[in-house]
């Protein structure tokens, strides 16, 4: 027993001299806690959709009222036309400017005052599985409880509407079309911060660093340097990701693989930028690792939009949501994959994931100048 009790007591002293590891392990679960106990909700509180009313009449106004009255829904775009009315929230479905249309046909008025059954059209963006099921459930409910008024009103003898829904880019309602795509997205930023984070904390390690720090070259020299081979390896790695997804999974390719390709690199500069600001800050490669994986992989499963929706966040988290990379390669990716959509369609997340990885880069040579003078 005395000598189990000396081991227990040295690794004591063992657990005690690595403060940054013991606090790593009591942070990890207090933030999973926090982020878990306000991002796991399957409440949505926000669809954006538009109404096209082809028949303005009474009825028909009486229903898109409903609709916009709903706590739910938010209008956009144009609420009355014909064609080209369509034509252009079709377009906004592309650009998830929107997330579902309702098109009211132009006989709706007149078949229910003839007594005759109409029909209501629901175009749901089917992108995301888990969002079209509940837009589907947020209809219909609507859609009973305007049967309801016109049977109170002695409207008719039996419900007298029926919603015809159509999906969009993903009309079998698949759920691996929804989720492998915001897998990659998060594989992608977990192997590229995960490739540069152990750089620094390596040579830092084994003593090599200080022959860096008298180097001649200049801190943003060192950092670009140690950034630039791990690009072609992570985008060698997202293409093979890419290839297994779409031979093995059969997810489609509906749109440019250029303009995939273009939004990639962006991220995967982000990613490796974050590495390196990690690898600048950690003491040790262990250090390094769980710290890349607490900050890629637990923000990105659950505050980019991958498995809930950013509306149903607190707004403490969804503003958080908008510091990751994640959020915006995740509509990016699902936008060319699964809806074909164009380079014109992601103008403001290509911009966020460029100003992500520039300010992540200079934070990180920022960090690594100050670490070279304090040697000096």
């Amino acid at each position: 027993m005395g000598r189990i009790k000396a081991i227990i007591v040295k690794e004591f002293f063992h657990i005690l001299r690595d403060p940054r590891s013991l606090t790593m392990v009591f942070i990890t679960p207090l933030v999973m806690i926090f982020i878990l106990g306000y991002s796991v909700s399957y409440d949505l509180d926000r669809v954006d959709a538009a109404v096209i009313d082809q028949s303005q009449g009474r009825q028909s106004r009486r229903l898109a009222q409903a609709f916009a009255a709903n706590r739910v829904f938010v209008m956009h775009g144009r609420e009355s036309g014909g064609e080209l009315a369509l034509a252009e929230a079709e377009e906004m479905l592309r650009g998830r400017s929107l997330r579902a249309i309702i098109v009211i046909p132009p006989d709706f008025d007149r078949r229910l005052a003839a007594g005759r059954p109409a029909e209501v059209g629901l175009v749901i963006d089917g992108s995301d599985v888990n969002v079209a099921n509940l837009v589907l459930q947020y209809g219909e409910r609507i859609l009973l409880d305007f049967n309801a008024g016109l049977l109170a009103g002695g409207g008719a003898a039996a419900l007298p509407l029926r919603l015809d829904t159509k999906v969009f880019f993903n009309p079998e309602a698949r759920s691996q079309f929804f989720f492998i795509p915001g897998l990659i997205a998060v594989i992608l930023l977990m192997i590229s911060a995960m490739l540069t984070s152990l750089s620094i904390s390596r040579e830092r390690e084994t003593g090599s660093i200080a022959l860096l720090f008298i180097s001649p070259l200049r801190s943003r020299e060192i950092i670009v340097g140690k950034t630039v081979p791990y690009i072609i390896v992570a985008l060698l790695d997202g293409a093979v990701i890419l290839l297994f997804a779409r031979f093995w999974f059969g997810i489609p390719l509906r749109g440019s693989l250029l303009v995939l390709l273009a939004f990639a690199l962006l991220y995967i500069v982000a990613g490796l930028s974050l590495g390196i600001l990690i690898s600048t800050t950690a003491p040790t490669q262990r250090t390094a690792m769980l710290a890349t994986l607490l900050i890629t992989m637990l923000p990105s499963f659950l505050l980019s939009g991958f498995i809930f929706p950013l509306d149903s966040l607190s707004p403490v988290l969804r503003a958080l949501s908008y510091a990751i990379p994640a959020t915006y390669f995740l509509r990016i990716i699902r936008g060319v994959v699964l809806k074909g959509a164009e380079l014109r369609h992601f103008w403001f997340e290509g911009a966020m994931l460029a100003v992500l990885g520039a300010a992540l880069l200079a934070a990180a040579t920022r960090k690594f100048n100050r670490q070279r003078k304090a040697a000096q």
